[in-house]
């Protein structure tokens, strides 16, 4: 079927780890066929991934059990076609899964983007094709490279090629690039891999001037699992704030931290101590954990932020190096309410790992029969298993499912309710949309006023479920307040301009290291 141009807008790109992905139908409604049989058919208003497993489930448009034979190796094509009968751009798609192996050797800098290098080979028997990859940035396919395999090698070679990522990509936030296998489903080994950060020379060609460097310290292991952790997405969202004001920033995982020589180093203080560089101006945020502190360790920083009023004067008060508070925030351009609501397992949501623990809201709604879907790791054996929604949501698709429940529920560490941390949650969902009951926190009503509901103990969250599930307006009511008040203070850009402000402060005074100043 011919593909008519002005009727079209959008894309088919590669199936990998089980999605079809990146097509645009602004008020169209779509329709996927495998092998010609129709699997599902959705509204597609913007870019979407659309599941060929029940992996996205409902939130990715279409809520499909594929066929049985999808992933046995044989060639299928999987098709998407618009309601006026045209096949989107990229379809119809040839499908075999698992035909060919491979993995992520290493990533080499360049001044104008970086270069992955990637090994793979094809299974005995696969047929003699061109084994393509992909690398996906966010929900978008950036770059793909296609090894021609000399026929003359042996059944089974493996072959080097390369994935060119624009310097664009690292400009606009995304420095994990997950690579993958086009028309299979899988993900190549040590996927994802880490870009490095540009390299202060290509911006300076740009902008003209020597922007400033920061290094943000994360507490992720690596990089492999980083998009698994909260503070990888938030450290990557802070930057592309300050990116955006002229600085390079660079996020460090733990077995990078040994990489200094940048002009400020942010410090993201969570489960683990970071000794900083003496080269640079120090900066420490604290946004969890306060008891995991040294006495000491304060000395180490120039400035020091502390995502709770409360502990900021607290802490201001034990130590010579200036203290302020500066709260969590959220990302408006990745957290916003979606364009209609999904479908979701439950109205009543909870997004977060157990921690090998039972936490106490996820408890309260067993204790009490809240049909809850949990999202997160080590949930089993912990709650009824048809609790369990999934072991994990990508942070990109966060907004559809906060938006589109009807309660997002919310808890905290002991350490942080007693000392006024508000919960990242808090600002994430609030952003998207979302009507969210969290446990009490000292502090909130400072931040959020009534905007967020709250409850004391099990018997408190059922009755407070059940009213706002009866009455959704007034929940919406108060969502839309909570939205206001993040919007209107709360987004990474406020932290970037505070940030950059305490940063010119320190250099005004001659502060590089050690040499501490009044607090502001």
């Amino acid at each position: 079927m011919s593909v008519k141009p002005d009727a079209i807008a959008g894309r088919l790109d590669p199936v990998l780890s089980g999605k079809v992905t990146g097509w645009i139908y602004p008020a169209k409604r779509v329709t996927l066929t495998v092998d010609g049989t129709v699997i599902g058919t959705a509204m597609a208003a913007e870019p979407r991934q659309f599941a060929l497993r029940r992996l996205c489930d409902e939130r990715c448009g279409f809520a499909i059990d594929p066929p049985r034979n999808l992933f046995d190796g044989a060639v299928h094509e999987i098709r998407v076609t618009t309601d006026d009968g045209h096949d989107i751009p990229g379809s119809p798609m040839r499908f075999r899964s698992r035909t060919a192996e491979g993995a992520v050797e290493g990533v080499v800098e360049r001044v104008a983007g970086n270069v992955v290098h990637v090994k793979v080979r094809r299974h005995a028997g696969a047929p003699d094709l061109p084994i393509a990859v992909a690398g996906i940035a966010g929900d978008e396919t950036v770059a793909i490279a296609v090894a021609r395999v000399d026929p003359v090698q042996p059944a089974g070679s493996w072959t080097s090629l390369v994935l060119v990522v624009p310097e664009d990509v690292i400009r606009s936030g995304h420095r994990l690039i997950h690579v993958g296998l086009i028309g299979t489903d899988r993900f190549l080994g040590k996927s994802p891999a880490l870009l490095p950060a540009l390299r202060p020379s290509a911006v300076s060609i740009r902008q003209r001037a020597a922007p400033v460097t920061l290094a943000v310290k994360i507490a992720a292991p690596n990089a492999r699992v980083a998009h698994e952790w909260g503070d990888y997405h938030f450290a990557r969202q802070l930057g592309a704030a300050l990116q955006r004001r002229g600085w390079a920033v660079r996020v460090d995982c733990q077995e990078e931290w040994s990489r200094t020589g940048d002009d400020v180093t942010l410090v993201l203080r969570g489960r683990h101590r970071y000794k900083p560089d003496g080269g640079s101006v120090n900066l420490m945020w604290m946004i969890s954990h306060p008891d995991r502190m040294a006495p000491d360790e304060p000395a180490d920083y120039d400035h020091i932020f502390v995502a709770s009023d409360i502990y900021a004067r607290i802490l201001g008060g034990q130590t010579q190096t200036p203290v302020s508070a500066l709260h969590q925030a959220a990302d408006p351009g990745v957290f916003r309410p979606p364009p209609g609501k999904s479908a979701l397992p439950s109205p009543v949501l909870f997004v977060g790992n157990s921690r090998r623990e039972y936490r106490t809201i996820v408890r309260w709604c067993v204790e009490t029969g809240i049909d809850v879907a949990v999202y997160g790791s080590l949930w089993d054996n912990v709650i009824p298993a048809k609790l369990i929604g999934g072991t994990y949501i990508d942070n990109a698709d966060l907004h559809r499912w906060y938006g589109s429940c009807g309660v997002l529920l919310n808890d905290h560490w002991d350490t942080m309710r007693e000392n006024g941390f508000l919960s990242n949650r808090l600002f994430d969902g609030s952003a998207a949309g979302a009507f969210i009951i969290t446990d009490e926190v000292r502090g909130l009503a400072a931040v959020f006023g009534d905007a967020i509901e709250t409850a004391a103990d099990a018997a408190e969250l059922k009755e407070k479920t059940d009213y706002y599930l009866a009455n959704p307006l007034e929940a919406e009511e108060r969502a839309k307040r909570a939205r206001a008040i993040v919007l209107a203070g709360h987004t990474f850009d406020h932290r970037a301009e505070q940030i950059i402000e305490i940063h010119r402060r320190l250099k005004d005074s001659g502060i590089g290291v050690r040499n501490h100043i009044p607090a502001a």
